[in-house]
């Protein structure tokens, strides 16, 4: 019996937008595309034109039925195709007679053939792409736990265990007793002169200050004003995803 298992996705470009297409996951009785539009200038026309052209392709690629979506160059659904097709999502499978059915808005899960569920099947058909299964993600996540927890306890050690052990062998050590009086010394006379004004603060203090009055300054007006900054934050928020985005589709290109 074929084990289950879990594919990298598919990506290629358009030129004016890219897609990635993801073979269906265990249970699940269809694949999914994503179209990711990357100008501003995109008709809705065009979307839905190319979302139907992409599902046809894929689907004569790999015969499973398809959900297919389109996303803006900030990663947001499209959504006004639902004016033009009465929904903003697709989904279509070969049907009985062979030809391809295409379904703009929902459909009954007892329409769609379950050509996914059937696993050697689907083993077979994907046998081209990289994947890795359930059983081996399962040991990546034991070992991303595992390494966690050896962080955590070197953590624990250098913030808790050594200054504790420090303080302890201060109290044995004349040369310890001798290094921690100079350093203390050393930190009074500099609290003395910042007392006095004459100790030139370095350029790590200066640029620390900086910020923190910089800081400070944000959070003031940003209890002035929190939906200003709220909208402040998703516009950075988006230009962040619109940035990535742009980074793949860019990459995507120079590949091909």
């Amino acid at each position: 019996m074929s084990e289950d298992r879990k594919y990298t996705p598919i990506k290629e470009t358009r030129g004016w937008y890219f897609v990635e297409y993801s073979p269906p996951q265990n249970n699940f009785k269809f694949a999914s595309l994503s179209i990711v539009i990357t100008i501003e200038t995109a008709r809705e026309i065009d979307i839905a034109d190319s979302m139907e052209e992409e599902l046809k392709g894929w689907l004569n690629r790999y015969p499973v039925p398809l959900f297919v979506s389109a996303f803006d160059n900030k990663g947001h659904l499209i959504q006004n195709l639902v004016k033009i097709k009465g929904s903003n999502h697709l989904i279509g499978f070969f049907g009985r007679d062979g030809n391809i059915s295409l379904h703009w808005g929902k459909i009954k899960d007892n329409e769609i053939p379950d050509v996914a569920l059937h696993k050697e099947s689907v083993n077979n058909l994907y046998s081209n792409l990289d994947y890795k299964t359930y059983t081996e993600l399962d040991v990546d996540r034991q070992k991303r736990r595992r390494g966690i927890k050896a962080g955590s306890f070197i953590f624990f050690v250098w913030l808790i265990i050594v200054p504790l052990l420090i303080t302890i062998l201060e109290f044995y050590s004349n040369w310890l007793a001798i290094i921690t009086l100079v350093y203390s010394c050393y930190k009074a006379i500099q609290a003395w002169r910042e007392l006095r004004g004459n100790r030139r603060k370095s350029k790590r203090e200066q640029d620390k200050e900086r910020k923190e009055t910089a800081k400070n300054h944000y959070y003031y007006h940003c209890q002035m004003n929190p939906e200003g900054f709220r909208r402040l934050m998703l516009e950075n928020l988006e230009k962040m995803s619109k940035d990535e985005i742009a980074k793949e589709a860019a990459a995507l290109q120079k590949e091909g």
